[in-house]
């Protein structure tokens, strides 16, 4: 006998000894924790909230974009009257100079703008995560407690897909859903507002 093929066969006896667990100990139970997620009332909450302080930033960008595009304008009638010939040498001078000096506003408003705009992005995403983790602990957490109150030993998400985008559980008895008991219990007591 080939010796890997010996290795693997002792090892997967050692594993069903050390394991001692039969089907009848097994009881398994499945929940959609993407459906969970989605229709938790919290989530769409923080949703909303995170959209309300997206469209806050927007709006500040607008604002910030609007006076670039003010400089730029500005920025254009310095340079052109600097080159205008019917102006005197004086003028156009005086011109140059404040136009050079309307580009470096209009530089440092376009770095503001960037920064503005990196800064916001990375705090939005931060919030969306940290508020994201909270609700999954929370469904974590009632799941958990569900598993407990009802005896099961193994609960599996029915909702994710393999990297084939196959879904990982192919069949299950609707009798061992949970997701409804635990969407119901989360929503117990919250209102949609």
């Amino acid at each position: 006998m080939n010796p890997i093929l010996k290795k693997t066969a002792v090892m997967a006896v050692l594993l069903l000894a050390c394991c001692r667990l039969t089907a009848t100990d097994l009881k398994i139970a499945v929940i959609d924790m993407d459906k969970v997620f989605q229709n938790y009332i919290r989530t769409k909450t923080v949703d909303s909230t995170l959209k309300q302080q997206s469209e806050i930033y927007r709006s500040w960008l607008k604002k910030l974009n609007d006076s670039m595009i003010k400089l730029d304008e500005q920025f254009k009638v310095l340079r052109n009257d600097s080159q205008n010939i019917a102006l005197s040498e004086t003028e156009r001078e005086s011109k140059r100079f404040e136009a050079q000096k309307k580009y470096r506003e209009l530089q440092e408003k376009k770095v503001e703008i960037e920064q503005y705009s990196q800064e916001k992005t990375r705090q939005l995403k931060e919030l969306e995560t940290k508020k994201r983790e909270e609700i999954l602990k929370e469904i974590n957490q009632e799941v958990k407690r569900r598993a407990t109150l009802e005896g099961y030993s193994l609960v599996l998400d029915s909702s994710g897909k393999t990297l084939n985008a196959i879904p990982s559980i192919i069949y299950f008895n609707s009798q061992m859903d949970i997701t409804e008991p635990v969407l119901r219990d989360l929503n117990r007591g919250i209102s949609g507002k």
